[in-house]
């Protein structure tokens, strides 16, 4: 889920999972974007196997973040951001 500093949800937020592999770089491997949904949510399907991902976030007027998320299996990974505005907004 994306939140704005106010802690309300940001939809239409810009969400990319780029994956990070140890080592090397197989070439079927690609970034996936969505966008986040009226509530501020979005999700990514991946293979259930190990694997290192850079999750990145941008919207409109609010600096861009990412994080890292680790897989090891068949689960589910939340992955929370709270974007603050650009400086001078």
């Amino acid at each position: 889920t994306v939140f704005r500093d106010t802690g309300f949800t940001l939809p239409g937020a810009e969400v990319t999972l780029t994956p990070s592999p140890e080592g090397k770089t197989p070439s079927r491997m690609k970034t996936s974007k969505t966008a986040t949904d009226a509530r501020g949510e979005y999700a990514f399907r991946v293979p259930a196997k190990p694997m290192r991902y850079t999750v990145g976030v941008k919207a409109s007027g609010f600096r861009p973040q990412q994080k890292e998320a680790v897989i090891s299996g068949d689960e589910r990974v939340d992955v929370f951001f709270h974007l603050v505005p650009e400086e001078g907004r």
